[in-house]
This record gives structure tokens, C-alpha cells and sequence, in this order.
């Protein structure tokens, strides 16, 4: 893909933009990193729905059952069924965390050196709009000098000179007439490449921007998922550690209330995840399309000219 991007010299021989581009896909292939993790603790979560439904079937069943039978306490295959969600804990740990964090500060980051290049970009082609206009106006005003030239030349010289002189003031006009336009071409070209880069860092930023809200909605499911998830093991913790039947009751039917909620929880975050990974993907393609999209087709004719052009300017500047 790098390959392809940087393949685009028109719009990627600007190095600031490269290497903005280039930190644009780092921190969208972070942030699919972060989605993939957030799918991980997800499905973790969903294993922790299993046991938990599990306890609670077999709450139910302890409840109905009056004959324990030798020393077997009520509610001890419940507790350790609530043991084992006990164990697997809350999914999203550090790492999730720290990617987050991660991901977040590379995302407000980009945004800020998007405004920075966008302002350069713009600063850029004012510049080079008055130059081009500067340059229109000389070229035109020395087509026009020589034109004033030939036709005092046709007052002044005699006529059997007259063709000679009138044919190499016409062509010395052509001349400048003609590399006037192709300068003017040139700066044009100029402004046209800025033109893409700008659209370029334009729809870098779209996509980070929409990168965020993704981030955000993922974030705050997961949130939302974390609280009922802690609400549940707050349950477990308080019925395991008591161990009384008349503490294990109220904290199973609350625990059963609640697993819906999780349930829906975990749902929302993988479907999230989801969308929000394809959203990813595709400003990665988009941008990429973009750019290889804006490839300028006029080879090498204006390069040289840009050269001579360039080459042109600084004599000025040193005069």
C-alpha cells in the first residue's frame, strides 16, 4: 500500500504530507488494533454470560430442591459456579486501557498537524497566485513592448529591410508569448497540486474525525459494559464470601436481573465493533483511492518546465 501511495508524486513529493499520510494509516491501523482488542474482552465477556446463566440455573434448581442430602450445604454448586465468574474477572484490563489512551492522544495529534499543514497549503497557493499573476503581467507587457518595437519599425526602417526585421520581431514575439503561456501553465499546474494536497489532508481528517466517533461510541459501550459486568462480580463477591442461603437468594435474583442487561452489553459493543472497524478500513482505502486518483498525466514536458521556471525565478531574486 505504501508502495502505491508514495507512487503518486504530484500530490506526495510534498514530504509533510507524506509523512502525515503515513502517520494517518499508523494511528487507523491502531485503532482497528483497539477494536480488535475490544472484540477479544468481548468475547471473553460472552464466556463469563455462559457461567453466569449457568449459576442461575442452577440457583433455580437448588431452590426447588428440599433434599440435600448428607452434609452438602444449599446453594454450593450455585457458588461455584459464581466462583468460576469470580475468577475470569473483568476482561478489559490494562491493555485496553492503554490502547485507548494511546490511540486517543495519536488521534487529537493528527488533528492539530491536519490544521497546521492545511494552513501551509493555503499560505502556499496564495503566494503562488500572485506570483502567477505577477508573472502574467510581465510576459504580457513584454509581448506588448515588442509589439510597440515592431510597429515603430515599420515606420522607421526602409522597406527592402523591412520583411527581415518585421519577420524576426514576430518571431522573437511568438517566443515570448509562447513561453509566457507555458509559464503561466506551469504555475498553473502548481496550484493544482496544492489544490490535491489540500484535498488530500481534507479527507485524512474526515476520516479521523469519524475514527474518533468510532472510538468514542466504542468507548463508552464499553463503559456501559463494565458497569453491569462489576455490578454482576459486586454480586458474586458478597454471595461467595457469605455463603448463607439467606444472603445467596437476593443476590442470585439480582444477579439474574441483571444479565440481560450485560448480555446487551456485550451485543452493543460487538456490533460497534463491528461498524466501526469497516468504517476504519474503508477511509484507509478512500484515501488511498484518493491519492492514486489525483496522479497528474502530463509527464515530463511540464517538469522541465517547472525546472526552467524555477530556474527563471531565482535569477530574479538574485538580480
Amino acid at each position: 500500500m505504501s508502495k502505491e501511495i508514495t507512487a503518486s508524486k504530484d500530490v506526495m513529493k510534498n514530504e509533510e504530507l507524506r509523512s502525515l499520510v503515513d502517520l494517518y494509516y499508523e494511528s487507523s491501523t491502531k485503532t482497528l488494533d483497539l477494536f480488535t482488542t475490544v472484540g477479544n474482552c468481548a468475547n471473553k465477556a460472552k464466556l463469563s454470560i455462559v457461567i453466569i446463566r449457568m449459576a442461575v440455573q442452577q440457583f433455580e434448581k437448588e431452590s426447588k430442591d428440599t433434599d440435600l442430602g448428607g452434609n452438602k450445604k444449599k446453594y454450593e454448586d450455585t457458588l461455584e459456579e459464581l466462583n468460576k465468574v469470580k475468577a475470569m474477572g473483568d476482561p478489559f484490563g490494562d491493555e485496553y486501557k492503554d490502547q485507548m489512551k494511546s490511540v486517543r492522544a495519536d488521534q487529537l495529534v493528527l488533528l492539530e498537524k491536519f490544521h497546521e499543514l492545511a494552513v501551509k497549503l493555503d499560505s502556499k497557493k496564495k503566494k503562488l497566485k500572485r506570483r502567477r499573476r505577477l508573472v502574467t503581467i510581465i510576459y504580457a507587457a513584454a509581448a506588448l513592448s515588442f509589439l510597440a518595437i515592431e510597429i515603430c519599425v515599420c515606420i522607421v526602417v526602409p522597406p527592402l529591410a523591412l520583411g527581415n526585421v518585421v519577420w524576426a520581431a514576430t518571431g522573437l514575439n511568438y517566443v515570448i508569448g509562447t513561453v509566457g503561456v507555458l509559464v503561466h501553465k506551469v504555475m498553473k499546474k502548481r496550484e493544482k497540486d496544492l489544490d490535491k494536497q489540500k484535498e488530500v489532508v481534507n479527507k485524512m481528517k474526515d476520516n479521523t474525525d469519524v475514527n474518533i466517533q468510532g472510538t468514542n461510541t466504542v468507548h463508552s459501550l464499553v463503559e456501559k459494559l463494565i458497569a453491569s459486568l462489576l455490578l454482576i462480580l459486586g454480586s458474586v463477591e458478597l454471595a461467595v464470601v457469605k455463603r448463607e442461603e439467606e444472603a445467596v437468594k437476593p443476590v442470585m435474583e439480582a444477579i439474574r436481573d441483571e444479565v440481560d442487561t450485560f448480555a446487551t452489553a456485550i451485543k452493543e459493543v460487538g456490533e460497534a465493533v463491528a461498524t466501526c472497524s469497516t468504517c476504519v478500513s474503508s477511509g484507509k482505502l478512500q484515501v488511498l483511492e484518493h491519492i492514486t486518483n489525483s496522479m497528474s498525466s502530463n509527464g515530463k514536458k511540464l517538469h522541465v518546465l517547472e525546472r526552467i521556471t524555477n530556474s527563471m525565478s531565482s535569477k530574479g531574486k538574485n538580480k
